[in-house]
């Protein structure tokens, strides 16, 4: 036995069906008296009947609108036309009530109040399709109501051309006339509305609608019966005619309540067209019959006005067709620089694609602004965005001197800009040469600096190049391929680097995964930090250590900050990384202070340091947390970062050293900056970068100009009272001749590489245990190299 709730749904079909048996029963029987014959065997006398045309017709209107009204209720939403077309019904039924008890009868005057009603009906049966067909997108709806204007216009200059003579012949006042003329035109004017009603379905509406066409065709048909009918004073009450408008009003009360899922065939685009066009055409065949066989001014003046729509909406189309071909440009263009844009990449090497011959080849240069973040970061995006303007002018020159002498449009190099930051030149043809030609001339343009605002802003890039047979090649393949030599280029900051098949299978499976591995050990404080001592000439005393990060990975082993940082950059990790070292390279400073070996522990801050004014603030709460004096902890910033924004350095800098913490500007020597800063910043060391220090002495020779930038640099520090620092120290000779020349400490592997806690430890004790004076111990050294620390761009 089924639960009452799972029959509940039956019940409810049942008590429809039930309702429309019951309002649709008034409507069948009416019809089926009209047809012919069937009066005869009922008996019935010729003409009007009280029961079948007053009672029995009268019923079948309204139980019509009624039908109509319970289907919009039973209905989806929105139900709002469904009423109103409910609402038409009713008062086109109203008038058929009106017509048979008070109007009847041959005294009746003629137009009548029923008329009133009858006309009524029509505008609101137009706002009901209208109504209707909000539920579309109707983004080309004044086209389509134009379309539906020029057809109801040509049909009713096609008709008058027929129905005129008839409508004349019509006995009565004026009024009369147009009130018979009136019904065939409003029912055309009506049907053509709904056919633009449709159109906006494409073509392709729900049922309901198809039942509303069909309804309003019957209505036509029955109306101009009618008009010929009372033209030649043949029309019978009662008669076939009764029983079509009865048969279109049922068909227009089921349009309701069905479901939006298009029903018909689809109509290909031509058809869509042949409709204004027919309609135009048949418009111009009456003004020039009008020539040869004078038509009535009403017909001349409804063709004339059809063909006048017509151009209208030739204008219309010829607006829509220029803002598409202006949107398609826009969708294709990227709107800062001017270039194409990643959808005309994809687009246009498609179609190249499709009609390059099997032998030729398609190359992608793909290129990628370093450091550019740090542009829009200390000189604002709209320097940002003014650069990269400039970039893109100085590319497309580039790629229109790309083209070989005498080569034909279909091997244009096609400059695009992806995004952000990224440029890409398709090139067609001989690509493996010309994509190298293309990537040294974009270096060579990138050397000349670019002037914004009174500044000089230079830019370098990192370039990947993908070649491919023409006949094998994709757009999103190319692009992929291009993308993994970009990347493999920046991260070994190679400038130019071309697809490699060893690279790819690195690039493509493992960096994501190991971005999100670098993650975990960044948040889980997992790096491996390892420490280069610094050595006091003076003394040979070590009193500090510079961090240098490393990873160990779970099956690439242990991975060195070249490695690292690059995928810390992409994945927008370096924040996070540069707190994680600090955090761990201060938890060491404080387990060695514990131990009773205090060592001052130097950590490099990343660029993006520098933005954080709350940076002092922080590293204090640091120290108190761990109860670690700020004299144990050395920040390393390098002089661009410093010029970058001089202020904001100015007051970060201030704030970590009135703290205690020790300041020193890393790669002194390599930067851009002038020698202003050193009197407008404070900081407490300079340390030189290893680049002056490598060829300081040469088989035992010292290099004397590279002697004289040393001890002037020396002296230049020791003036401001500031210690300098070298970096980069392989053997005693280049010690010795640092110590000469005043330096104050040294790092390198004449000592020692960077070394894990526990081999540093014992190279410390190690140490403790020579006498005193005594040369410096064995270093000690090992195949890796030493690498940096944080990145400094």
């Amino acid at each position: 036995m089924s639960h009452p709730s799972a029959q509940a749904p039956a019940r409810g079909s049942r008590r429809r069906a039930a309702a429309h048996v019951l309002l649709l029963l008034p409507p069948a029987l009416f019809v089926l008296t009209t047809v012919p014959g069937v009066r005869a065997l009922l008996g019935t006398a010729p003409g009007y009947d009280p029961f079948l045309d007053g009672f029995l017709n009268n019923a079948a209107y309204l139980c019509a609108a009624a039908l109509c009204a319970v289907r919009a209720h039973r209905g989806r939403r929105p139900r709002r036309g469904g009423y109103l077309l409910a609402a038409g019904l009713a008062v086109y039924g109203t008038g058929n009530v009106v017509w048979s008890l008070f109007e009847r009868g041959p005294s009746a005057s003629f137009p009548s109040a029923a008329d009133a009603f009858f006309l009524a009906s029509y505008p609101v049966t137009f706002a009901a399709l209208v109504l209707l067909a909000q539920r579309r997108d109707a983004r080309h709806g004044r086209a389509l109501w134009l379309d539906g204007a020029v057809g109801a216009l040509a049909v009713a200059a096609v008709a008058s051309a027929a129905l005129v003579a008839p409508i004349l012949s019509v006995q009565g006042s004026w009024a009369a006339v147009a009130t018979t003329s009136a019904y065939p035109a409003l029912d055309l004017a009506l049907l053509l509305v709904l056919a633009a009603v449709v159109s906006l379905f494409g073509w392709r509406p729900p049922a309901g609608l198809w039942l509303a066409a069909g309804g309003l065709l019957l209505f036509v048909v029955a109306d101009v019966a009618y008009l010929f009918a009372t033209a030649l004073g043949t029309y019978v009450s009662g008669g076939p005619g009764d029983g079509v408008w009865v048969l279109g009003v049922v068909l227009t009360a089921f349009t309701p309540g069905w479901a939006a899922t298009p029903v018909g065939p689809r109509m290909p685009p031509w058809a869509r067209t042949a409709l204004p066009l027919a309609c135009a055409a048949s418009a111009l065949v009456l003004l020039v019959v009008d020539h040869v066989h004078r038509l009535h001014p009403v017909t001349v003046a409804l063709a004339a006005a059809t063909v006048a729509l017509a151009l209208a909406r030739l204008v219309d189309t010829y607006r829509q067709v220029s803002e598409l071909a202006e949107s398609r440009e826009l969708a294709l263009t990227d709107e800062l620089t001017g270039l194409g844009n990643r959808r005309a990449l994809y687009r246009r090497v498609s179609e190249r694609l499709h009609r390059a011959p099997a032998e030729e080849e398609v190359a992608l240069v793909l290129l990628d602004l370093d450091a550019f973040k740090d542009v829009n970061d200390s000189l604002g995006h709209t320097t940002g965005d003014a650069l990269l303007h400039a970039l893109g002018q100085r590319l497309q020159h580039v790629g229109g001197s790309a083209v070989p002498a005498g080569a034909g449009p279909q091997h244009r190099a096609l400059v695009v800009r992806l995004g952000g930051d990224e440029f890409a030149v398709a090139l067609f043809g001989d690509c493996a040469r010309q994509a190298h030609a293309v990537a040294e001339a974009v270096h060579a343009s990138l050397l000349e600096p670019v002037e914004l605002d009174g500044l000089q802003v230079r830019a370098r890039a990192s370039i990947g190049i993908a070649v491919m047979p023409a006949a094998a090649a994709e757009p999103a393949a190319l692009l992929r391929q291009a993308d993994v030599a970009m990347y493999h280029a920046k991260t070994r900051r190679l400038g130019t680097f071309t697809y490699e098949l060893a690279v790819d299978e690195f690039a493509s499976g493992d960096r994501f995964s190991t971005a999100e591995l670098l993650r975990t050990a960044i948040d889980e404080r997992a790096l491996a930090l390892h420490y280069q001592p610094k050595v006091d000439l003076r003394t040979g005393r070590v009193d500090s250590v510079e961090a240098l990060v490393r990873w160990q990975h779970p099956t690439r082993g242990l991975l060195f900050p070249d490695v690292i940082l690059p995928v810390v950059e992409a994945a927008g990790l370096m924040e996070d990384l540069t707190t994680a070292v600090l955090e761990q390279a201060v938890d060491q400073a404080a387990a060695w202070l514990a131990a009773g070996r205090p060592l001052a522990v130097a950590v490099n801050l990343s660029a993006t340091s520098l933005d954080d004014a709350g940076l002092p603030e922080r590293v204090a709460a640091l120290l108190a947390s761990r109860s670690l004096p700020a004299q144990l902890l050395e920040v390393e910033i390098t002089e661009d970062f410093l010029m970058a924004d001089p202020e904001r350095a100015r007051g970060i800098l201030d704030g970590l050293r009135r703290r205690g913490v020790r300041v020193a500007v890393d790669d002194y020597g390599t930067g851009y900056s002038s020698l202003a800063y050193l009197r407008q910043l404070s900081f407490d060391d300079l340390k030189l970068d290893k680049s002056f220090v490598t060829d300081l002495v040469v088989d035992g020779v010292e290099d004397p100009r590279a002697l004289a930038i040393v001890s002037s640099t020396t002296a230049l520090a020791h003036s401001l009272g500031l210690r300098l620092v070298a970096e980069g120290v392989e053997d005693a000779a280049t010690c010795a001749a640092l110590a000469a020349a005043g330096c104050d400490l040294v790092q390198g592997w004449h000592f020692a590489k960077a070394l894990p806690v526990p081999a540093l430890e014992r190279w410390l004790a190690a140490r403790d245990r020579e006498p005193a004076g005594a040369a410096a111990p064995t270093p000690v050294r090992g195949t890796a190299p030493a690498g940096a620390g944080l990145p400094r761009g």
